[in-house]
């Protein structure tokens, strides 16, 4: 059987929030010293910040934050912030979610604290990275309520705390192709899961690189053919599909692929197959990229006599509403 392509896509986003503080000799937060020195305005994923998805692994790619006085506007290209500050990596908290409201959405931020007068003076940018220096994952002009460009100034004996969200946009509409196999032309459709039993594989792992699950797992609840009704298909529980190899990231492609390898012994699924799916996997500090599902129709025949290949190519973006 020949090699085909399926495909999946997903869109990113990031915000900002801002907030200066002071403490006591104990690290204790003082008392209604708190302010927000911005609220939460969105940032630009870099280039360079799209790559990181593709080849990170178990890196997050905004661990850590970057603070700077340049007022340049944000590009694509950027790098590094025009006059860096200070940089910290200091994790003060995490948080993760699904939203539900409006367009469907995975998110996971994380507050990086900046210890008092390590970011004091008058900043303008910030941005996130996976390390101390190197390439950005974003960049951003601080901005007022308005949206406009701003500054603000950290006093010498405030802490600076700097809350990055990464949102995860599924594309909800269905994929749809055609794939030809041993002269059989297959129609294919993709959906993500978007239930509630499926949100660990949507929240755990954002900002990680991309990365399905490669070992059979429990696929029973909520079902994956009732996402599929058109394919008829009867879903069997933790049955072999056969090897899943991630192949290298190409730079620039924003995609990342991986051939899926039935064997002699794999994925003989009486009738033939109508659906398969892949997940992340959050318990390897990796595998984001949440829930997928596609649909064959016809069936595809898979018996003991023939083996199939596949490849599933996983792309991203920068997300517009």
């Amino acid at each position: 059987m020949s090699d085909n392509t399926l495909t999946a896509h997903s869109g990113y986003a990031g915000w900002f929030k801002i907030e200066a503080l002071r403490v006591d000799e104990d690290g204790v937060e003082v008392p209604g010293s708190r302010r927000i020195a911005a609220d939460w305005f969105p940032n630009l994923i870099t280039n360079a910040g799209l790559d990181f998805l593709g080849t990170t692994g178990a890196t997050l790619v905004y661990g850590f934050c970057r603070v700077g006085s340049g007022n340049t506007t944000p590009s694509a290209t950027d790098t590094a912030l025009v006059t860096p500050v200070a940089v910290s990596s200091t994790a003060q908290a995490t948080a993760n979610g699904v939203n539900r409201s409006g367009a469907f959405y995975a998110w996971r931020r994380q507050t990086t604290r900046f210890a008092a007068g390590a970011a004091a003076g008058t900043l303008a940018e910030v941005g996130v990275s996976p390390a101390g220096t190197g390439a950005l994952f974003s960049r951003a002009l601080i901005l007022d309520g308005g949206g406009n460009p701003t500054t603000i100034t950290v006093l010498s004996d405030e802490v600076l705390d700097v809350t990055y969200e990464l949102r995860l946009y599924p594309t909800l509409a269905d994929a749809t192709g055609t794939v030809t196999i041993a002269a059989v032309s297959y129609n294919w459709i993709a959906r993500p899961l978007i239930e509630a039993g499926y949100d660990f594989s949507w929240k755990d792992n954002v900002g990680y690189g991309v990365m399905p699950r490669t070992s059979n797992g429990s696929s029973l609840s909520p079902s994956v053919a009732s996402n599929l009704p058109a394919q008829s298909a009867t879903l069997v529980d933790g049955i072999s599909a056969g090897a899943l190899t991630a192949l290298a990231y190409v730079a620039g492609t924003y995609a990342r692929s991986f051939r899926f390898d039935s064997g002699l012994n794999d994925a003989n699924v009486s009738g033939g197959i109508g659906c398969f799916f892949a997940t992340g996997d959050p318990t390897a500090v990796q595998g984001m990229f949440g829930v997928w599902a596609w649909g064959l129709t016809p069936k595809l025949p898979k018996t003991a006599q023939t083996v199939a290949t596949f490849t599933i190519r996983m792309s991203w973006g920068r997300y517009t509403p």
